[in-house]
């Protein structure tokens, strides 16, 4: 029997679904919970800006999303991608998103896409829609929560590309390749929303070993992140703001991966309207 588990500011409720009352919590997910209700979460502060983590849960241990290589045939030009997922469901809201003040995808949980040379595209079918171009076409998939946070564990990513000339096209699954994304904030923040700017990154095919840590650059302020863990971000101001990442080894070298260009994005937030209604 399937249960879920939610906690708020360290107390904690158990549900299960389709159980009687009497049924008995394993005590492995108690101490689970108590265990995330007791953590103190990091908080880092430089420049104005305040940098508080968000602790990732619940984790979806168990989704896994993967692209449908059966039957599935590829040319230049308009192509139709198929994935699979097994314990995610696309397109609904995940239960605890009103809890923060997140910003929401109106169209609940989705796979995240990332290409080259192109903006993040949210997909709630069991497909989506892209151009094939002449050379390799590489597509990272994620899946996401309803309030833009990823879920991160190992199964819930695949990484792919398309090789593609006129004579025709193969793929590849299952690349061993790095990647390291920014995935938020992106787009336009409006605090009259009461919308909080999050920030989440994606490591695949690379961890932080002891030594390593992510820059993170907002502006000209950096934070050093040694845990692969969502934040909040406070403070920013109205106008634009460039954030970005970078994957920096113990021994200073500068790691970039396979999208290069998905390590950095200009925000904006609007600047506060006091007689909004």
């Amino acid at each position: 029997m399937k249960k879920v588990i939610i906690f708020f500011s360290g107390l904690f409720f158990l549900f299960s679904c389709g159980s009687s009352d009497e049924e008995n919590i394993p005590q492995e997910e108690i101490d689970k919970v108590i265990a995330i209700s007791n953590y103190s979460p990091i908080i880092l502060e430089r420049g104005g800006l305040k940098l508080i983590e968000f602790n990732d849960f619940p984790p979806f241990n168990d989704v896994e999303t993967k692209i449908a290589t059966q039957n599935q045939t590829f040319k230049m030009g308009s192509n139709k991608i198929e994935f699979k997922n097994k314990f995610f469901n696309l397109g609904e809201k995940t239960v605890e998103e009103k809890i923060h003040r997140a910003r929401l995808n109106e169209g609940g949980q989705y796979l995240g896409v990332l290409s080259l040379n192109k903006p993040l595209k949210k997909v709630i079918q069991g497909h989506f829609e892209t151009e094939v171009e002449k050379g390799n076409n590489l597509f990272f998939c994620y899946l996401s929560r309803s309030y833009d946070l990823s879920v991160k564990n190992k199964n819930a990513s695949f990484l792919f590309k398309i090789n593609a000339d006129p004579s025709g096209c193969f793929s590849e699954t299952e690349l061993s390749d790095t990647v390291i994304a920014l995935l938020q904030p992106r787009g336009i923040y409006s605090p009259n929303k009461d919308e909080d700017i999050l920030f989440d990154f994606f490591l695949k095919n690379i961890s932080l070993s002891d030594g390593d840590y992510i820059s993170l650059k907002i502006d000209e302020v950096e934070f050093k992140l040694t845990k692969w863990v969502p934040f909040w971000i406070q403070g920013l101001k109205s106008g634009n703001h460039k954030i970005a990442i970078e994957f920096k080894t113990k021994e200073n070298k500068s790691i970039k991966g396979i999208m290069p260009n998905q390590l950095s994005t200009i925000i904006s937030v609007k600047e506060v309207n006091l007689f909004s209604e």
